[in-house]
């Protein structure tokens, strides 16, 4: 049977990584296939890059919908032809689960427990309800439903107070602290969550044994520029301003960054020696953070298109913009009123949300 070759849209994000194994999915008016490199297609059980399965005709066309092998039945999307393993859900007005290997069993009409659809997890009753709206307590475990009955995630606010759900299963955080855009929460054995640093955290750097080989590299880079330009007798302020000149004076702007991962970044910046600011924004990072001086990111917040550094001196918070501007400047630990009369005089360059970001006196 001959096949179309456009690529449906639809599809894009199953598109196999060339990494992992090289093919596309394909639909013609026939169906949805996988083609091989060679041209030809897949046949049979397929596993793909992301782990999910899928059944192809002899003819190389995905099985969708309901499909029955040795005495089993599984069930494939009708959008995708991906199998559905793992989930509770309702087809039909028939309640099906399906394990591990996309093997359906067909359940009660009184079933109670989690399902899942396109939108997210909800509980059913035995009537065929739902939960909604509120806290509930499932198998010793404190969930929080949405007013049509979809199980919520993250941080959320009840009555005044925070309370984090995990991301993974939903269930309510307790006795740990969770990092929210930035800001620190501790959350108590009832949940209750309390701010412990109220504004964006600086930067964390990851134990020796933790780190990748990446930063590894960055980190020697540092101690060898560090080792030339700063040195034991200098005070926290004197190696702040020895690490600004340096970038100043090493790196020029040119081209953008390829990427928003400071390691890599910093990486990138002191091979290529040039870069956009949030190269210099990263290299800043580095030399700060191995010198033992924190860092905090700051965005501006009109565009989210301009980066600079926060760093602590000696207890106090300064802004670190290592960017060199065309109205030219010298941004080195200064404060927020002097970094506000720059940015008034110069179409808001420097325009930010005070209450992310430590007060700079």
């Amino acid at each position: 049977m001959k096949k179309g070759v456009w690529v449906m849209a639809a599809l894009c994000s199953l598109a196999l990584s060339q990494t992992a194994l090289a093919g596309e999915f394909v639909q013609d008016e026939g169906g949805i296939w996988y083609r091989n490199e060679d041209g030809s297609w897949k046949t049979g059980w397929f596993l793909d890059a992301d782990g999910s399965w899928y059944y192809f005709d002899q003819d190389g066309y995905a099985k969708l919908g309901w499909y029955q092998e040795n005495g089993k039945r599984y069930f494939f999307r009708q959008d995708t032809g991906r199998m559905i393993a793992d989930r509770t859900i309702t087809l039909d007005g028939t309640v099906y689960t399906f394990d591990h290997n996309g093997v359906s069993t067909q359940l009660s009409d009184r079933y109670s427990g989690w399902m899942f659809d396109d939108t997210g997890w909800y509980y059913r009753l035995p009537d065929g309800s739902f939960i909604t709206d509120g806290w509930e307590q499932i198998d010793g475990r404190w969930f929080f439903f949405d007013p049509i009955g979809y199980m919520e995630t993250g941080l959320i606010d009840w009555n005044g107070t925070a309370y984090y759900l995990d991301d993974a299963s939903g269930a309510m955080v307790t006795d740990a602290s969770r990092v929210v855009d930035g800001v620190t929460y501790n959350f108590d054995a009832s949940g209750a969550g309390t701010v412990a640093w109220p504004y964006k955290s600086p930067v964390v750097i990851p134990p020796e044994e933790e780190k990748s080989e990446l930063q590894k590299t960055v980190d020697a880079v540092c101690d060898g520029i560090l080792a030339q330009i700063t040195n034991s007798s200098m005070g926290e302020r004197q190696k702040a301003e020895a690490i600004y000149r340096w970038v100043r004076g090493n790196l020029r702007y040119s081209g953008h960054s390829s990427t928003r991962d400071w390691v890599t970044e910093a990486y990138q910046g002191f091979r290529r020696r040039h870069g956009d600011c949030y190269t210099y924004f990263s290299v800043s990072q580095a030399l700060l953070t191995r010198a033992g001086l924190p860092s905090i990111e700051v965005i501006r917040s009109t565009d989210n298109d301009h980066y600079w550094n926060m760093t602590r001196v000696d207890g106090t918070w300064y802004h670190f913009d290592t960017t060199p501007r065309s109205w030219g400047g010298w941004f080195c630990l200064l404060t927020d009123a002097q970094m506000a009369a720059y940015s008034a005089a110069h179409r808001g360059c420097f325009t930010f949300t005070p209450g992310l970001y430590p007060p700079s006196p």
